[in-house]
């Protein structure tokens, strides 16, 4: 009975320490590669919402001279 109780808490411990294991053995960025690799995303995202930007307003300019919603 009482090991039916622990043993959840027997498998979380060991799951915290294979995660903490893990952690070890990761290779972080360096503070230049992080920051490269910010500035790629903030760039990537900027185009995107000026692409998004773009096809609203062409399909805005569509929809209205088509005159659908009057």
């Amino acid at each position: 009975m009482l090991e039916r109780l622990t043993g959840p808490f027997k498998k979380i411990g060991g799951f915290l320490k294979d995660v903490w294991m893990e952690l070890q053995r990761v290779v972080w960025p360096s503070h230049e590669e992080t920051y490269a690799f910010t500035g790629v995303v903030i760039v990537g995202v900027a185009i995107v919402a000026a692409w998004v930007a773009l096809l609203d307003v062409v399909f805005t300019t569509v929809v209205g001279a088509l005159r659908l919603y009057e």
